[in-house]
């Protein structure tokens, strides 16, 4: 089938078509569209962009990235990940195209199911259908976002136009600590889109890692992603987020997840690639002890720009979120972070907590941190801080008047700024690698 290159309804109908999906999705895929074609796009003038400006990202001028079907070899990047990482199960994609995966045969005698959204969708029908747009679709707006329509443009590009994902089940009762990890090679020049849904069922455990993966230099290349996390009564999940793309391209993700009574999320997101990149993470704390840890770390060179936000949107009462988010910029580039706790009136005895942490680098880098309350219950410990410094010049000063290059003494003191959260990171693997690419990243 040859596709229209032209952003439109009719390519909708027919990536659905190409993909052999079922009619409710097509439906989906066409009310996202209806979203995506009515709204602009966010400017500076949106107040959660205000400092990112995406006039220039080419969404409308980039060919949709589709599944080939030819086989691939594994690249060389993903290969080394796969030989430090210490996974229980791996999926690897190149572009669309989900070239090989992995899952142990005790974990599919336990009932786990992980495979592409698409192989789900034809096994798995009902649990997909369940659950697919639960936490993340194209209106899905929560506090102030929802005076401001046009942050759904992009999540309705995405639900519109994604081509491939892939599916997390837990079963109940079922628990296994060693990482699950899926790694998506991208190699420009395209439009970009994926989805990720995962679902821990009752008293359930896991740990997933997704990264992205890229050359360190690309096309223009514009990459959508959207994760959803459905964590059932008592389940405990980690996730993380690892995005390591090159040069040339423009991230958006959008991640969320509903915690159920007990439940508990542990989250990372790593930002420290791409020339654009915005993660916004959201946790909402439905039932009643449910618990959300949100960790971020992010390191800018060149002209590098990363925003992220975080929403911790606490619905049910007796409930505890937590987020760090700490960061360090060089050179040119620019971070942004701006949280939201919001505490509905029925949130009573809430306990949420917010810090935001920069260090800059050089003289012409620049961080913006603007954390937020709202609060509607009057028994609750909130509390949210930000802060951004230069690196103090004596401290430098006296690790190069140790003998030290500056550029491994900027690396003690980035790594020594980013220690409480690479800490509390109890995947050692994952640490390890984070740390290696702080140590690239000042090296640069």
């Amino acid at each position: 089938m040859e596709l229209t290159s032209t952003l439109s309804r009719d390519l909708v109908l027919q990536v659905s078509s190409l993909l052999n999906e079922p009619d409710w999705l097509r439906a989906k895929r066409l009310l996202a569209w209806e979203t995506f074609a009515r709204l602009p796009y966010p400017t500076t003038r949106t107040e959660e962009w205000k400092y990112t400006d995406i006039t220039e990202v080419p969404f409308e001028e980039l060919s949709l990235e589709l599944p080939t079907g030819k086989p691939s070899a594994i690249p060389q990047a993903v290969q080394e990940r796969l030989a430090q990482a210490q996974l229980s199960g791996y999926a690897v994609f190149v572009g669309a195209d989900l070239v090989h995966a992995l899952l142990p045969e005790e974990y599919r005698q336990q009932g786990v199911i992980f495979c592409s959204l698409h192989e789900a969708l034809a096994q798995h029908p009902r649990l997909v259908e369940e659950n697919l747009f639960k936490a993340v679709n194209w209106s899905d707006l929560v506090g102030t976002q929802q005076n401001r329509p046009e942050n759904s443009k992009i999540p309705a590009l995405n639900a519109a136009l994604f081509t491939h994902g892939v599916f997390l089940y837990i079963p109940k009762n079922v628990e296994f600590s060693k990482p699950i990890g899926v790694f998506k090679y991208l190699e420009g020049g395209k439009l970009s889109g994926s989805r990720t849904l995962i679902v821990g069922d009752v008293n359930s455990q896991a740990v997933y890692i997704e990264e992205y993966i890229s050359p360190s230099k690309v096309a223009a290349s514009v990459n959508t992603s959207s994760t959803e996390i459905i964590v059932g009564n008592g389940a405990k999940v980690r996730h993380a987020h690892i995005q390591l793309l090159g040069q040339g391209f423009y991230h958006f993700h959008r991640q969320r997840a509903h915690l159920q009574r007990d439940a508990a999320l542990n989250d990372l997101v790593v930002n420290m690639g791409a020339t654009i990149s915005r993660a916004e993470v959201q946790s909402e704390m439905l039932g009643p002890g449910s618990s959300s840890e949100m960790l971020g770390l992010y390191f800018t060179t060149g002209h590098e720009h990363v925003d992220h936000y975080t929403l911790q949107h606490h619905v049910a009462d007796h409930a505890y979120s937590d987020v760090l988010y700490k960061g360090a910029a060089k050179d040119q580039s620019r971070t942004v972070y701006a949280g939201l706790i919001k505490v509905e009136r029925g949130a009573q005895k809430t306990d949420a907590y917010q810090t935001n942490r920069n260090l800059l680098l050089s003289e012409d880098a620049r961080s913006d941190s603007v954390p937020q309350l709202e609060i509607g219950a009057n028994d609750v410990k909130c509390s949210h801080g930000s802060s951004t410094a230069p690196v103090a010049p004596e401290e430098l000063f006296y690790l190069m008047s140790r003998g030290l290059p500056r550029h491994m003494a900027q690396q003690i003191l980035v790594k020594g700024h980013m220690t409480d959260v690479l800490t509390r990171i109890p995947i050692e693997p994952l640490r390890q690698h984070i740390e290696r690419i702080i140590e690239e990243k000042v090296r640069v």
